[in-house]
């Protein structure tokens, strides 16, 4: 999967965003078990979808601020 950019959350609608956290998060909790498991190869992908999901809170914050 291609690592999505700050300006394409920020071209994202509310709902939008909310889906994809929804998704980012879902994504992160079975990478997690398979991390624990042992059988998740790229361990750099848990942090990557940290970041993903810091990026997309940060986006709906700021979206909703305004």
């Amino acid at each position: 999967m291609a690592k999505k950019k700050v300006k394409d959350y920020k071209s994202m609608k509310l709902e939008a965003l909310q889906k994809e956290l929804i998704s980012e998060r879902k994504e992160l909790f079975e990478s997690n078990f398979k991390h624990k498991m042992g059988q998740l190869k790229e361990s750099h992908l848990l942090k990557e979808k940290k970041k993903n999901i810091a990026r997309i809170k940060t986006e709906m914050r700021n979206k909703n601020a305004s």
